[in-house]
């Protein structure tokens, strides 16, 4: 992950993903942030959208609450609030310096994931997970190997954990426990 030296919404937005697939920030809380960091740049102004330090969260919190009035809980519009906060105090430590940053929300350090610790079928699920949520047509990549990508559609938001085992199940009987088929010494 290297520092680009932009403070736009955008670059925020990638920090985000980046240091969830990396294990710098939780990957559910960065995954949560961008979240919340998508919901209310709808009310940025350009000048917001290019330059993030510019940003008064309660000011952008008032207009998105103005916009949306009573379509949107005050409660979910306040967690929005804290974790485009966590968000954007993260981001801008690491700007400062990307070689030694350390999530400075507290109790956050505890919880990310050290650098390595996690495997690769662990972080291919984190990719997953923020291509579904950044997915607007609900369409789950699975990368298998090089070139090769299985694309799962229309999963409820809700699944639930039996759900995906059946899933699981499903597509394990089209395993084939034999040698690929290569096309010579056809019959």
């Amino acid at each position: 992950m290297t520092a680009d030296t932009s403070y736009s919404a955008q670059a925020l937005l990638n920090f985000l993903k980046q240091a969830g697939m990396e294990g710098r920030i939780n990957p559910a809380a960065a995954r949560a942030r961008r979240n919340a960091v998508e919901q209310l740049a709808a009310e940025l102004t350009d000048d917001e959208r290019a330059d993030v330090r510019s940003i008064d969260v309660d000011r952008l919190a008032s207009r998105f609450h103005k916009l949306e009035g009573s379509s949107i809980r005050s409660e979910a519009l306040a967690l929005y609030v804290q974790r485009f906060r966590a968000g954007l105090t993260d981001f801008l430590a690491w700007c400062e310096d990307p070689a030694a940053f350390q999530s400075v929300v507290a109790g956050e350090l505890a919880r990310a994931l050290p650098r390595g610790s996690i495997g690769e079928e662990q972080r291919v699920a984190e990719r997953i997970a923020l291509a579904a949520t950044e997915n607007t047509s609900h369409i789950v990549p699975i990368p298998l190997r090089e070139a090769c990508t299985v694309y799962v559609a229309n999963l409820p938001g809700d699944l639930k954990r039996e759900e995906a085992e059946r899933i699981a199940r499903i597509i394990q009987a089209f395993a084939a426990d034999r040698p690929t088929h290569t096309g010579e010494g056809t019959a």
